[in-house]
This record gives structure tokens, C-alpha cells and sequence, in this order.
């Protein structure tokens, strides 16, 4: 089963945010968020949480799963929220987002959206400005945050979409957060749209892998909502695959052209066609996309670190 809408999942466990953005409340004793989002999602979770029974002083933690703007843009209109909550992330996280250039450019992109939404109002009202992100707990392969009431969220390192990729996984609940380091459903549950490997196209691949052997019954994407069921160990099989031919693609455009610009275009072109971000233009995904392919293309032996663009 797919789970497009915000909603409630299982008991502790929670979908907020929006289809195309994803957030996620885990309950025991104590409470967690999952995912960082963007901004323009916070005027939903505001909804949310006040349709919601929360109890605010049991809400510890924020885990952000790695440092891209669309991962983590909500975070400091969330820390105001609710000041009391730790936010964790990986060393490399909290490394990238120390950064003056990195925050300005989240800032930028988030910004770029609200403006795009006419949110304008809202971003003043709630106080949506991206002003940086100080992580207060680092997590890293194995760590073990307790939640209480059976419900323990083990990390797991999986790099390669970035190098900073960490996934959430509750036993308890056969529960995964794999962020983008696993690629999320589209269309049909069937079929998984390939986000890929910005960082390292093998790492991805290995991460793929690692995370293909876990026993699931949830997995928790921060795009496009939950798989369910047996499905949900079947959309990480399905990952690899898919990843591999998407690899194929790459090196088939590559080919075609041989232009590394145009093969970007093109790639652009038909992953935005699939993708259907709303919040994502051709400009932030040809961005997204001049990675993946000079990944793919390295990967292939077909440019080396000296001649890649």
C-alpha cells in the first residue's frame, strides 16, 4: 500500500507535512520529528499539529537525514516552535550546514519557493526565514536514540546521494526514513523515480544494498509519502534496479550527444517530467541533475575526475 497523504500511519507514528514533502512525528515516552522539510511546508504542519493530540514537553528530538535545502529549509521556523527540541544529525551534517555559503544557498531556495507559492504572508506571520541550523546531537553508524516505549530509532550511514546520508530505523515498528538515500514511488509503487547519487554513484549503490537487507514493513520517504506492506522491502529491491538503468540512461544521452551540457538537459528534462516536484523548476533540477550525470558518467569510465566538468 501507498500512503500519499499526510495521516496517521500506525500508533506512534505519524505522516505530517505534504505529498511532495514529507515529514514524520514518532511517539514512545518521548517524541521525535523526522525530517527537516522546507518552509513552504510549514503553514500544513501548523494545521497538523493542532489537529493533532501533542504533547508538546515530550517532543525531544529533530532528525535531519542529510543537509539538502529541501531536508532541512524548516528547521529554524521549527526550533522556534518548539525550543526545546535537540536537533540531530550526522557529523558531516552539522560540518555542511556550519557553512556560510551553504546556508545562504538554503536560504535562497527555500526563499525562492515561498515566493513562487505567494506565501509571502505566511513566511512573515510564521517566521519562516532559513537563519541557519546549530545541530545539537551528532549521530552516527549504530547510534541508538531511546525513545521509550519499545520505540528505539538505530542510524544507519548510507552515502552517496550525499556524503552526509544517514536512514532511521525503528525495529519496533519495521519502520525505515531513508530520506533520499533510497528513490521514492512516483506514479505507481511500481515504478520508483530516481533521485541519485549526487555524491558518489557507487556509495549510492552500496547504500542501496545495505539498506535492501533490513526486514521492513514501513518505509518512510521525505518525497511522495509511505509504502506499506511487503511493498515496502520491495521499493528498496526495486531501487537498486531502477538505479542501474537509470545509470544506462545517462550513459545512452552521454552517447547520443556527446556533450556533457546537453546530456544534463536532456536528463533534466525527462526526470522533472517524471518527478512532478512542484516545488522543483527546470533551473534547481538541471543543478540537482549536473551531479548525478558526472557521477553516473565517472562511474562508467567514461570521464575521470581530471576532465569532468
Amino acid at each position: 500500500m501507498w500512503m500519499r497523504e499526510p495521516g496517521k500511519v500506525v500508533d506512534g507514528l505519524d505522516f505530517l507535512g505534504t505529498h511532495d514533502n514529507c515529514l514524520y512525528l514518532l511517539r514512545g515516552k518521548e517524541a521525535m520529528i523526522v525530517g527537516g522539510g522546507m518552509s513552504w511546508t510549514a503553514p500544513a504542519l501548523e494545521r497538523q499539529f493542532l489537529a493533532m493530540d501533542l504533547e508538546v514537553e515530550k517532543l525531544k528530538y529533530l532528525v535531519i537525514l542529510h543537509s539538502h535545502f529541501d531536508h532541512c529549509g524548516a528547521v529554524p521556523y521549527l526550533k522556534r516552535k518548539f525550543p526545546q527540541i535537540q536537533v540531530v544529525a550526522s557529523a558531516h551534517t552539522a560540518k555542511v550546514l556550519a557553512k556560510e555559503k551553504v546556508v545562504s544557498f538554503i536560504a535562497g531556495a527555500n526563499k525562492q519557493v515561498i515566493d513562487r507559492l505567494g506565501l509571502q504572508g505566511e513566511y512573515e506571520r510564521l517566521g519562516l526565514a532559513f537563519d541557519g541550523i546549530q545541530v545539537d546531537c551528532v549521530v552516527a553508524e549504530e547510534t541508538t536514540i531511546d525513545l521509550g516505549g519499545g520505540i528505539e530509532v538505530h542510524f544507519v550511514e548510507t552515502p552517496g546521494h550525499t556524503q552526509c546520508s544517514i536512514t532511521a530505523h525503528v525495529p519496533k515498528l519495521k519502520a525505515l526514513f531513508p530520506s533520499d538515500a533510497v528513490p521514492p514511488p512516483t506514479d505507481d509503487v511500481a515504478e520508483v523515480y530516481y533521485l541519485g547519487p549526487q555524491y558518489d554513484f557507487a556509495m549510492y549503490q552500496r547504500s542501496l544494498e545495505k539498506l535492501s537487507r533490513f526486514e521492513i514493513q514501513i518505509c518512510a520517504f521525505e518525497h511522495y509519502g509511505v509504502v506499506i506492506g511487503d511493498q515496502a522491502g520491495e521499493i528498496l529491491r526495486q531501487g537498486m534496479s531502477q538505479t542501474g538503468a537509470f545509470k544506462g540512461r545517462i550513459v545512452e544521452l552521454y552517447r547520443q550527444t556527446g556533450d556533457f551540457d546537453e546530456t544534463v538537459r536532456r536528463a533534466a528534462t525527462e526526470t522533472l517530467g517524471r518527478s512532478r516536484f512542484g516545488f522543483i523548476d527546470m533551473e534547481l533540477q538541471t543543478t540537482v541533475l549536473k551531479a548525478v550525470v558526472r557521477n553516473a558518467l565517472r562511474d562508467a569510465k567514461l570521464l575521470d575526475k581530471a576532465t569532468a566538468p
